[in-house]
């Protein structure tokens, strides 16, 4: 986040339309319609009064190495090791996302200085990897915008929303959160301000909603401003609320397998590891980072004090058994910390044209 003040950022953030407006390259799919030709508009899939049945598309599962929360089942690093493979950066104060290296050499850009590109693409606050590894899938909160871009061209697949213009409708958003990436290749995006989840599929099709906008906690019918909804076993959502700091696994669906209030002022960003507890953050300052059991317990928690204080953590992603990763937002940095010691082992600030600034998302991609 930019703003300074903590009721700024509230407001600004909440986390953390007639018709969509749905891009399509035509090199994305030999099926794609070109760019110039706006793909058909929800509300002719749809009436914008209803709210479809959340549905999974039918592409294969993928390996998920490249899913938040997968990383804890990895072998422990040596001592001096930061991570191996790759980190995700959504370096949101300079618009852009990058990719780095455990040496943090910037080895891939988007955009890249002076490329033109074919939508308004405003500054991303999240961004991850599809589980294939093809696409990157960022959200714009501040600019109502979900863009998917292809890894090995840089190239904007397809984006959904309309830029700068907040609705409730089918097709737009008011302040999309985390578009994250599902195992089955489809998306789900916490759209904060309409209290609702919103299910796309791996070409940018509005699949459906899950919350009917009542802004309360009451999952699956309403939920109190949800800013994540994260890929969990068995096809579950680990979903994160700002009203009331609830942590909730759901299948989409089906029951709320359960639901607790997680110790923090603004929780942010919650997924599943391997042993079954989550990992979330708070947005606050001093920020944490906490682990809990599904019934509640905290099993770790991080909140150093002094250089090492956390100022505005948006997310935390586990890099192995004994690595974490965590954005440190007004501190312009990534961190990598042992859990088991709490030292960090490795910060990131950047430096010259890969300098951070106000960084708001990691996702990490393991060496393959």
């Amino acid at each position: 986040m930019i703003s300074q003040s903590d009721s700024n950022l509230t407001t600004h953030r909440a986390r953390r339309v007639s018709a969509a407006l749905v891009f399509m390259l035509a090199a994305c799919s030999p099926a794609a319609p070109a760019l110039a030709t706006p793909k058909a508009s929800p509300a002719a899939q749809a009436p914008p009064s209803s709210t479809p049945a959340p549905t999974a598309t039918a592409t294969p599962r993928p390996a998920p190495s490249r899913l938040a929360g997968a990383s804890f089942a990895l072998p422990a690093l040596p001592p001096g090791v930061p991570f191996t493979g790759k980190l995700l950066i959504a370096d949101r104060g300079n618009g852009r996302i990058i990719e780095i290296n455990a040496r943090g050499v910037v080895d891939w850009m988007f955009p890249r200085p002076g490329q033109k590109l074919p939508v308004r693409f405003g500054a991303p606050d999240d961004a991850f990897y599809t589980a294939d590894g093809r696409t990157i899938i960022a959200n714009a909160e501040g600019r109502q915008t979900v863009t998917a871009i292809d890894r090995a061209t840089g190239t904007i697949l397809w984006q959904v929303g309309k830029y700068n213009v907040r609705s409730s409708g089918v097709g737009y958003f008011n302040e999309p959160d985390d578009a994250v990436p599902q195992p089955d290749g489809t998306i789900w995006v916490a759209d904060i301000r309409n209290c609702r989840l919103v299910h796309l599929g791996a070409m940018g099709a509005w699949l459906g909603t899950l919350g009917n906008r009542t802004c309360r906690h009451n999952p699956p019918k309403s939920f109190a401003e949800p800013n994540g909804a994260f890929a969990a076993a068995g096809g579950s959502l680990i979903v994160t609320e700002i009203g009331g700091s609830w942590v909730t696994s759901l299948t989409p669906g089906g029951p709320v397998a359960w639901s607790v209030r997680a110790p923090v002022r603004y929780p942010s960003d919650a997924m599943q590891i391997s042993d079954g507890s989550v990992l979330l953050t708070d947005y606050s300052l001093p920020g944490a980072v906490v682990r809990l059991s599904n019934t509640g317990k905290t099993l770790w928690y991080y909140r150093p004090s002094g250089a090492a204080e956390l100022n505005h953590t948006s997310i935390a992603i586990p890099l192995a058994s004994n690595r974490v990763a965590i954005c440190d937002d007004f501190h312009s940095r990534i961190v990598v910390v042992d859990p088991a010691t709490n030292q960090v082992i490795w910060t990131f600030t950047g430096s010259g044209s890969s300098r951070l600034f106000y960084p708001d998302g990691i996702a990490y991609e393991p060496p393959q």
